[in-house]
């Protein structure tokens, strides 16, 4: 039989424990075994230690003695679960698996009871099945257990492991198991015989102590309030965000520090008796001081230290909140106020808080715009609806009613005030959701608009004047356009035919005469042409195409016009031209018209030398110098006047040219229009040199070709072209003498059937249609009697299939600028401007006549 080496006593405060026993047991057992000498319990309990020396069980056993307790110690190496009775019986009651198994196999030769208990299977399926034990253990932690087990046994090791196993019902069994290898007699292991203990409980205990630990660790060490532990008359725990306030690169900097390292010299001794309070009396304190940051700045810091024990000894547990910035944040509030008050009380606005229909705070400003007092505006029964006129109230009233079910309300109104002596005041009202006094109240400003709006009223008035006075001014400006181009176009015509016809058959004198009036009438439309350009210029209704113009090109033009002027008065007119071309971005005819009147100017003001006109480049602008040897300007003049309409150097009696004064103020006008610049370099006595600048071509401009400038031909050529296709055109023209002057210029080149309004022209179509004819070409007047316009017969015309691409030109004598792309999107195929000359008119015709016609 094998014996079993058991220590049994009956403890007393003297003899708590056996002599053989103090040495081999650790401070948690003592412990243990001093909690169940003061505390017997009613039932069986254990307590397995390892000690280095060997398992022991340790046994607490109701007894009936004084006191009622039998401690037993059992040296589990020698425990044989079958060897006695007694301690069968012992095991049996024990809450704990005694088992044994082989130890190469770890299949189980007995269990106790127990084991039932501990997973809910019965002991034969331990006993049976021979992977029981690892075949249970929690997948999670088989192979470790498992290899663990075995590397200590094959070394002949006792071990104690805990692991988990799975239960009958499938949860989760925490098991601490306590192992003795037993050796045969060659010393090589042979059985192996442990306890087994649920040790779920203790094992959940300290995984939520751990998690609280844990928890607390992270709440103590993320908390944004420092938060340390003095004793021992030093700093032992630090965290965070103690180190950011004392300015430590870490919590560890701060540890043994003394009060005398971190306290401001002037707190240190007020510190140190909050200190003493505390660890000697043993009572919170809170308060207010200033520390001292490792780098020597200063913080004015709250605390609050309550009393601990750290390691056994009393200490301090301090909390520090640093309220500098607080306290300076509280400063300058402080001040802000005091700045919005004195703003708030010398402000020239009105201002006010008001709450509901109560003024609670009114500015002097306010007081002096209703003309009470700031006592009687914030009494208590001042009703704030007193100061709305009669007119204002229900907009007021509505105000009110939206604040107070919560709908939103425009900050800006109009209001009529009416102030104490009964005068009604305009004034535009902003009002601004605030909290005052921690309630909602209303911020509001008054500003006195009824100047302001009678002034409005009168500029509207005056705008309305003014605009009626400028379509006037337009309607005038259009009808005489008309009334004066419609002659002028019949008197240039004629001029220009008896020229041509009797050139070889009167007197010189008789065809100067004509000259004369062909002259006159020419400067008679450039007049024209001009008041109509400055009307539409400063209205912005004169649109410039923008394309690549050449300057080279412009010159040679100018020298062609303006050489018969030149030498006429004995002048010489000179160019200066570049090779290179020089093209600039700009509207050609505008271009022209301005550089024209430029040089016009120059010859006419020119008495003797010459006038030279050159052109060149910088690097971002192309530009073109007219320079004379006339008599010069004062340069005081043409910095102020000569760009502007009908000014003149010399007026009045004294005026020396004749001239209305417009040409420079157009071109002008143009050029500025254009993007460009003007520059006029003169003296009296050393003459004027003007230049124009315009930006140079950088890529070629998008631009719609004009049905008004095709290419310049020779007028006899185009008389012979259109002589040879003879085509029949309709005129279409009110005016007899306009209809009877395109009669004549086209008789020689053309049919020509003469219809004076709409319907006699649709009945001449209609006539024609009939004998399966139809016209080439139609001419058609835009200003027809009878309530027909041109544009509506246009389109009359067009719903006749035969007639859907006969070219149809319009021609007007109204002053609004046209575009092609205008008449083109009515329906026409070109435009002629009267007064129309004959080369302009075969050109057109010509343009129209011989290109294909669309299938």
């Amino acid at each position: 039989m094998e014996t079993v080496s058991v220590i049994c006593w009956t403890p007393t405060p003297e003899t708590p424990l056996p002599a053989e026993l103090a040495n081999r047991l650790p401070p948690e057992a003592k412990r243990w075994l001093e909690d169940v000498r003061q505390h017997p319990p009613p039932a069986p309990q254990a307590y397995l230690v390892a000690p280095p020396t060997g398992s022991l069980l340790l046994l607490a056993l109701p007894y009936p003695s004084d006191p009622p307790l039998l401690l037993a110690a059992l040296d589990v190496g020698t425990v044989f679960p079958v060897s006695d009775t007694f301690f069968r019986t012992l095991v049996q009651s024990l809450r704990a698996v005694f088992w044994e198994a082989d130890a190469q196999t770890f299949r189980f030769t007995y269990v106790s009871p127990q084991a039932e208990e501990l997973l809910g299977y019965p002991t034969t399926r331990w006993l049976k099945e021979p992977d029981f034990w690892i075949a249970h253990i929690h997948p999670e932690d088989r192979a470790q257990t498992v290899a663990y087990c075995r590397e200590t046994t094959d070394r002949g090791e006792d071990h104690d492991i805990t692991y988990r196993m799975i239960h009958a019902n499938g949860r989760v069994v925490w098991i601490r198991d306590i192992i003795t290898v037993v050796p045969d007699a060659q010393g090589r292991p042979y059985r192996l015989r442990g306890l087994l203990l649920d040790v779920t409980e203790e094992q959940e205990t300290r995984q939520e102590l751990e998690l609280a630990r844990q928890r607390y660790e992270d709440l103590v060490t993320n908390n944004p309030i420092a938060t340390g532990v003095y004793g021992r008359n030093q700093v032992v725990y630090a965290n965070p965000a103690m180190a950011r306030l004392f300015g430590a690169r870490k919590p560890g900097d701060l540890l043994g520090k003394t009060a005398a390292d971190l306290i401001y010299p002037d707190n240190l001794e007020a510190a140190l008796e909050y200190l003493r309070r505390v660890i000697k009396q043993r009572e919170p304190v809170h308060g207010r001081g200033r520390v001292q940051r490792l780098d020597g700045q200063p913080a004015i810091v709250d605390f609050r230290g309550v009393p601990i024990t750290w390691e056994g000894e009393p200490a301090v547990l301090f909390f520090m909140w640093d309220v500098s910035e607080q306290l300076r944040t509280a400063r300058r509030l402080a001040e802000r106020e005091a700045q919005y008050q004195a703003l708030f009380e010398n402000a020239p606005a009105p201002m006010y808080v008001r709450r509901n229909r109560q003024f609670l705070l009114v500015n002097p400003a306010f007081a002096r715009l209703t003309g009470y007092t700031a006592e009687e505006l914030t009494a208590p029964g001042f009703d704030a609806l007193r100061l709305v006129a009669p007119q204002s109230i229900p907009v007021v009233q509505e105000r009110l009613a939206r604040r107070a079910q919560g709908l939103p309300v425009p900050p800006c109104y109009e209001l009529w005030l009416q102030r104490k002596d009964g005068k009604e005041i305009l004034v535009e009202a902003t009002s601004i959701n605030i909290l005052w006094e921690g309630q909602p109240a209303v911020l509001g400003f008054f500003r006195d608009i009824s100047a302001q709006r009678e002034a409005e009223t009168y500029l509207k008035q005056a705008r309305q004047k003014a605009e009626e006075a400028s379509q006037l001014k337009h309607k005038f400006l259009e009808l005489m356009t008309h009334e004066v181009r419609t002659p002028l176009s019949t008197i240039l015509g004629y001029a220009e035919l008896l020229r041509d016809e009797l050139a070889d058959r009167i007197p010189p004198e008789l065809l100067q005469f004509l000259e004369v009036i062909r002259d006159s009438g020419r400067r008679l439309l450039g007049l024209l042409s001009d008041v109509l350009d400055l009307s539409l210029l400063e209205t912005q209704r004169r649109r410039l195409e923008t394309e690549a113009v050449s300057l080279n090109e412009l010159v040679h033009r100018l020298q062609t016009d303006f050489a018969p002027m030149a030498r006429e008065k004995g002048l010489a007119l000179k160019t200066e031209i570049p090779e290179r071309p020089i093209r600039v971005v700009a509207d050609e005819e505008a271009l022209y018209r301005t550089l024209a009147n430029i040089v016009h100017n120059a010859v006419k003001f020119t008495e003797t030398g010459e006038v030279r006109v050159r052109i060149g480049r910088n690097s971002h602008e192309g530009w073109v110098q007219v320079i004379d040897t006339g008599p010069g300007m004062n340069p005081e003049f043409a910095r102020t006047g000569l760009f502007e309409p009908f000014r003149q150097e010399s007026e009045g009696l004294n005026r020396r040219h004749e001239g209305a004064g417009l040409g420079m103020a157009v071109a002008y006008r143009f050029i500025k229009a254009m993007q460009g610049r003007i520059n006029v370099d003169t003296a009296p006595g050393r003459g004027t040199t003007v230049t124009v600048y315009l930006p140079l071509l950088t890529m070629q401009p998008s631009s719609t070709p004009s049905a008004l400038h095709p290419e310049a031909r020779d007028l006899h050529r185009l008389q012979q072209r259109l002589r040879e296709r003879n085509p029949h055109i309709l005129i279409v023209e009110d005016n007899p003498e306009n209809a009877r002057f395109l009669e004549l210029a086209l008789q020689e080149v053309a049919q020509v059937t003469r219809a004076s309004d709409a319907r006699e022209a649709l009945q001449l179509i209609e006539a024609n249609l009939v004998r399966n004819q139809i016209f080439d070409l139609i001419l058609l007047d835009l200003n027809l009697p009878g309530g027909f316009s041109g544009q509506a017969l246009l389109h009359e015309i067009r719903r006749r299939s035969a007639y859907h691409h006969v070219p149809i030109v319009a021609q007007t004598a109204y002053a609004e600028p046209f575009r092609p792309e205008d008449f083109l999107a009515e329906g026409f195929d070109g435009f002629l401007i009267k007064p129309i000359d004959r080369l302009t008119l075969y050109r057109e015709l010509d343009r129209l006549l011989t290109q294909p016609t669309p299938s």
